[in-house]
């Protein structure tokens, strides 16, 4: 753990934080006694009344708060891995903790939360290194200039389509728009590869860093795993889809979950590549093995037929270019062998959590196309609209989302209006033209440099990050064409973190070499 929250150079602070301290001290606690107690005995008791004592605790607590807020914000400033442990690690398990007591009826108010404990430190951390950011992370400047388009629609041609999914159940309306939930998102997005790249960029020891985090992965993807497993024969971590029952984990829906492992399974895939040769004794075999089992039997069980489809693709993609590293290659036959016994145990174990041939459920999903005829149509819809001036400058950020409602909203065959368009590339042109485009220029322009990176790469292991970097953009890229791939949930704030931790460690291999 020491390696992991060990400091960079903390900044220097105008005031200490002794200073600050008792000066937030004084604003909480001493303010309302000042308010309760001193200003009633000359005479003026009107504020106090106005406030209340709900107040008054309120102040207190904001007070003691501030307090630890800021002793948070030294605390994590000068330790960028933090942030990242977090998105990579704590995200989806805090997200579904508070979906769990938002059923409770315990309202967290997770949104506010992460902007001041997340999102805040990141833009800071993000601004304070811009220089370094953007001399090593070459294909960045397209996501910006992405982002920055989207957040000019955002504030003067803005769709404002309404979520009915977001508060008010089901079947209610409400004042939550879709805009600020993509800008957000995408915002996110941008922070995870800005702050992923500072915390490798100034780590001191960069691959303690890596393999620490890539061992937490390893134990919480692997939990997660076993938690879906053991409580979908219970209808714990499953929901009826489709006329199937499909795994979701900790997430709401099988789409965000299968995408989440598809992502996970082609870095662990990645991870047990790396970790081979003179770098076998920096990870436990049995570590990266028993993790990518528990996950791989997790991925079948959200039968989505995207995500397997793409995985299958990915994987077979990493798997041939890694066999150019003379580690990996040596080690190939134990691969085999190890597919030959994960393949039918998993298949088996399948069968006997779901009471059904995994082939033969594939194949009855392969012949299900309710969903996809149902896409394919809006896409049509949508396509019909966009012409030559549209082609350029869009109908406006999240047209696309309103448009969807307006057609289902009175659909018979669904119980709610649906806001998802399911095509990234359709809804990006129709709603911000061609520069939308641009967030996909950023992920070919990082998938060709990593491509000439393996080509050129000077050790052969170094090949291997490279090869991660393709196969991870290769899944977003062809996932992005059926479903939410582009923001929602995160899947795609998980693509941009890794392979941007990944480009980075590619960068401080290069510096550590002998020149």
């Amino acid at each position: 753990m020491s390696r992991f929250i060990e400091g960079f150079k903390a900044p220097a602070f105008p005031v200490s934080g002794k200073a600050m301290a008792i000066g937030l001290a004084v604003l909480g606690l001493v303010l309302p006694l000042l308010i309760y107690l001193v200003l009633p005995v000359l005479g003026v008791s009107g504020l106090a009344d106005a406030l209340g004592y709900k107040r008054l605790i309120l102040l207190a607590g904001a007070g003691i708060g501030a307090i630890v807020y800021w002793q948070y914000w030294r605390f994590v400033i000068p330790r960028p891995q933090v942030l990242l442990g977090f998105v990579l690690l704590a995200w989806p398990v805090v997200a579904f903790l508070n979906a769990m007591l938002l059923e409770l009826g315990i309202n967290l108010r997770l949104t506010p939360l992460l902007l001041l404990t997340l999102m805040l430190p990141m833009l800071w951390v993000s601004a304070k290194n811009y220089a370094l950011i953007f001399s090593q992370l070459p294909w960045l400047k397209y996501y910006l200039i992405f982002f920055s388009w989207l957040t000019l629609y955002f504030i003067f041609y803005n769709a404002h389509a309404t979520d009915p999914q977001l508060s008010g159940g089901d079947n209610a309306l409400s004042d939550g728009a879709v805009s600020t939930v993509q800008l957000i998102s995408y915002l996110y997005c941008l922070l995870s590869i800005t702050v992923s790249a500072v915390a490798i960029l100034k780590a001191r020891n960069f691959r303690g860093l890596f393999d620490f985090l890539n061992q937490a992965l390893l134990w919480v993807s692997g939990l997660e795993a076993l938690f879906t497993i053991i409580g979908f024969p219970f209808k714990l971590t499953s929901l009826m889809l489709d006329g199937f029952d499909r795994a979701i984990g900790i997430f709401s829906h099988p789409n965000p979950f299968a995408h989440h492992m598809g992502i996970v399974m082609i870095y662990l895939l990645g991870l047990y590549c790396y970790y081979q040769g003179e770098r076998k004794q920096r990870m436990p075999a049995w570590l990266i093995w028993g993790s990518i089992g528990f996950n791989f039997l997790a991925f079948m069980l959200g039968l989505s037929k995207t995500a397997l489809g793409t995985f299958a693709l990915c994987a077979l993609t990493l798997f041939l270019m890694n066999l150019a590293v003379p580690a990996v290659r040596r080690g190939f036959a134990k691969i085999l062998i190890g597919l030959v016994v994960v393949l039918p145990l998993g298949l088996l174990a399948f069968q006997l959590l779901s009471g059904k041939n995994f082939f033969g459920m594939l194949d009855s999903r392969m012949n299900e196309t309710e969903s996809f005829d149902w896409r394919t149509m809006i896409w049509e819809d949508l396509m019909s609209q966009i012409h030559w001036g549209s082609v350029w400058l869009g109908h406006g950020f999240t047209a696309a989302n309103q448009m969807v409602f307006n057609l289902t909203f009175n659909d018979a065959k669904n119980a709610n209006p649906l806001m998802m368009v399911h095509n990234a590339y359709i809804a990006l042109l129709y709603d911000l033209g061609l520069m939308g485009y641009f967030m996909f220029v950023a992920a070919i322009s990082l998938a060709l440099q990593s491509l000439r990176g393996w080509m050129s790469a000077i050790r052969p292991a170094l090949r291997t990050e490279h090869s991660i970097i393709i196969a991870l953009t290769l899944y977003f890229l062809l996932v992005c064409g059926f479903d939410e791939m582009s923001y929602m949930f995160d899947a795609p704030q998980l693509y941009w973190l890794l392979v941007s931790l990944l480009f980075c460690m590619t960068v401080r291999e290069r510096r550590a070499l002998p020149a």
